[in-house]
């Protein structure tokens, strides 16, 4: 069956850490190419704020509609020519008040420009874009792609669950309205995982629910997404989810406030459903008490704030507690989406000894509801013989970058540093 192109998507609407990359790899170079990896510098970072206005405003339980979205791609010079991008936070001013952090800085200071700069501290502005732009660099004058330089390559090809179920006040029936859009992306556009806006309180999230797995079949995976965050206490969630067990959930995410730790520990003693959280919480927080303590089922960091650098510690720390990671998305470019499948190709396989492990998913949301889709040369296809994306295989993240299309969506001025 033919795949879906991305460009198809828009006109529808939709195991340890490897050591880090280092001139260690010189030996297995010519002098002249080692030489040349040891100059290269960072010159100038480039910041491109991009917005995108939605045809149809989204909203969810508690939420306000959202007509625009918006984001920054990150775009990192150096001396030798070679320009590597990110989607995401830079580290704001910071990197204006101490710009010396990144320019004069290797490609290969990576993950110290990402620590330097309090990427792991709890209040950071965690520089998630600046740090992929910077891995991108690192691939391109390597000639490896980014999940080459991040570890153990687990697969090739990426499952992402369609994340809409999101409000449209043209619904003139909220539950009818969650059923025939998430019928819509299983059944029509071939997605094998969804999720759904949930939150609306526990009548009605049961009669959603029920709605969208009556629509879409037993086999399709279907995970909830209650964060505002904290709609529902402990005790109303775990009422709420003993009657959501019978409908196979793949997760519920964020069913309570993202810090209740002591929630999160009822939560998971007494469910059959796993549960998921981590999009807005520091790295160095999201280690300690989800994973480690083993809070939840289900980790869910954004590249956006992680990094490739923060991501190399989750999936260890992860794999060593058997705990899934399942990657965040939110107002998104393409240039995200790719880092995210470069992170979830390494992610190890933490149930490797079992015979039908879980699939190791990220989140993905529709052109429609996205920033800039067409931003890059390449097109993302999903195979709907799988339901997966392959990975792109080219130096870096393995992507052009359009720059007219960067130019069409930029609503401010360039931020140069450098």
């Amino acid at each position: 069956m033919k795949p879906i192109l991305r460009r198809d998507l828009l006109r529808l609407g939709g195991a340890a850490a490897a050591a880090a990359p280092c001139l260690s790899w010189s030996p297995l170079l010519g002098a002249s190419q080692a030489s040349d990896l040891r100059s290269v510098r960072i010159t100038k970072v480039r910041i491109h704020p991009l917005r995108q206005k939605l045809k149809t405003p989204i909203s969810w339980c508690c939420g306000k509609d959202v007509s625009s979205l918006s984001t920054s791609v990150v775009e990192v010079r150096t001396n030798q020519g070679v320009t590597g991008w990110g989607d995401g936070m830079w580290g704001d001013n910071l990197l204006r008040d101490h710009p010396e952090l990144v320019i004069g800085r290797s490609p290969f200071d990576a993950e110290a420009i990402f620590e330097e700069m309090g990427a792991h501290s709890r209040n950071a502005r965690t520089p998630g874009g600046l740090d992929a732009a910077i891995w991108d660099i690192a691939g391109k004058v390597t000639g490896k792609p980014v999940h080459e330089l991040l570890g153990r390559q687990y697969r090739d090809r990426i499952m992402p669950y369609a994340s809409v179920g999101y409000r449209k006040n043209s619904w003139p029936d909220l539950v009818r309205g969650f059923a025939e859009e998430e019928r819509h992306y299983a059944h029509d556009l071939g997605f094998r995982a969804l999720k759904a806006k949930t939150g609306y309180g526990p009548e009605l999230d049961i009669e959603i629910v029920a709605a969208i797995r009556e629509a879409i079949g037993p086999k399709v995976k279907l995970g909830i997404d209650s964060g505002a965050p904290g709609i529902y206490d402990d005790g109303t969630a775990l009422g709420l989810g003993r009657q959501l067990e019978r409908y196979n959930l793949e997760f519920w995410e964020e069913p309570i406030y993202q810090h209740d730790v002591d929630g999160y520990a009822r939560l998971r003693n007494l469910l059959r459903i796993p549960l998921a959280s981590g999009e807005g919480v520091a790295i160095d927080w999201l280690i300690d008490n989800y994973i480690n303590k083993k809070l939840v089922d289900i980790v869910q960091p954004d590249i956006n704030r992680a990094g490739f650098s923060g991501a190399r510690k989750i999936n260890y720390a992860a794999w060593l507690n058997r705990v899934r990671v399942i990657p965040h998305t939110w107002a998104h470019t393409p240039l995200r989406i790719v880092a995210t499948m470069h992170w979830v190709a390494c992610v190890p396989v933490e149930f490797e000894r079992y015979v039908n492990p879980p699939p190791c998913l990220m989140e993905l949301h529709p052109p429609h509801e996205a920033v800039a889709w067409e931003l890059t040369e390449e097109r993302l296809e999903m195979d709907k013989s799988d339901g997966c994306i392959p990975l792109p295989e080219g130096p870096g993240l393995g992507v052009t970058v359009i720059p007219e299309v960067l130019e069409k969506y930029r609503y401010r001025d360039v931020v140069e540093i450098g």
